[in-house]
């Protein structure tokens, strides 16, 4: 009975491994991205979309205005 249950636990244990090693890891700092805030609506938007007027941030062109 514990032969059987001791190869269950080494099969199990081998599979979680096996699973684990095939995801590849996120890497956040490629993929993140700079934030920045609107400062009319206070909406936080990506850097690279975002609209520069002076040294404030806005979502649009009606904002800025």
């Amino acid at each position: 009975m514990y032969q059987v249950l001791l190869l269950i636990a080494v099969i199990t244990l081998v599979y979680l491994i096996a699973r684990s090693a095939r995801k590849p890891k996120a890497n956040l700092s490629e993929k993140s991205t700079e934030m920045v805030k609107c400062e009319k609506c206070r909406l936080n938007l990506p850097k690279s979309e975002a609209i520069k007027s002076g040294n404030y941030w806005f979502c649009s062109e009606s904002h800025k205005n």
